[in-house]
Parts: structure tokens; sequence; C-alpha cells
């Protein structure tokens, strides 16, 4: 019983250890934003300038959550009558997506 808790214990700790180390940040999520949804933010020193496709897009709020093990985004952008709620948890190197774009008349 002792010998299977030792390894339960570790394999919990070798996966939290993993999950610290391999924890996404700002430069992954700006090049995951990149190539999905092929919007590149560059500061300006006045604030981001934003470009969807080499169009201007307008950035209008951001959110994020770091913790030791994930990170969490959700960002909001509006080009014409497009509206971007970008939300992505990034763990294990990896983000998880799920956004949604509403387009209005």
């Amino acid at each position: 019983m002792r010998n299977a808790l030792k390894w339960v214990v570790g394999a919990v700790g070798a996966i939290i250890l993993i999950s610290i180390l391999t924890c996404p940040n700002e430069a992954d999520y700006y090049k995951w934003l990149s190539k999905e949804y092929n919007i590149i933010c560059v500061n300006t020193g006045f604030g981001d300038e934003c470009r969807e496709r080499g169009a201007e897009i307008e950035w209008k709020s951001r959110a994020v959550k770091s913790a030791w093990v994930f990170m969490s985004v959700k960002e909001e952008y509006i080009q014409a009558n497009t509206d971007y709620q970008i939300q992505a948890v990034g763990v294990f190197n990896h983000f998880f997506d799920y956004s949604k774009i509403s387009v209005y008349d």
C-alpha cells in the first residue's frame, strides 16, 4: 500500500512539474494568435497597433490570468462589422481555443 502511494505521489508531482516547465508565456500566445487568426500586434509606445491580414483591427480589451501551471487569455478586437472575442487557455505548451467571432449587419 505504501509503495502504491509513493508511485501516485510521484506521478502527480511529475505532472505538476512538467506543467510548470511547459506553461506558455505571452510571447507564445502572440505566436499562436498570429498563426491561428493572422492578428499581429506591435507596441508603438502609445498603445498597441494591431493588424489582421494587413488590415487595421481595433483592440478593445484584454484579460490575462497566469498561474504556474496554465495561462488564460481573453481579448476583444473589432474590425468593421466583425467582433472578435479571442479566448484561450494555455497548458503544456499548447493553447486550447474557445473563441467567438460575431458578424453584425
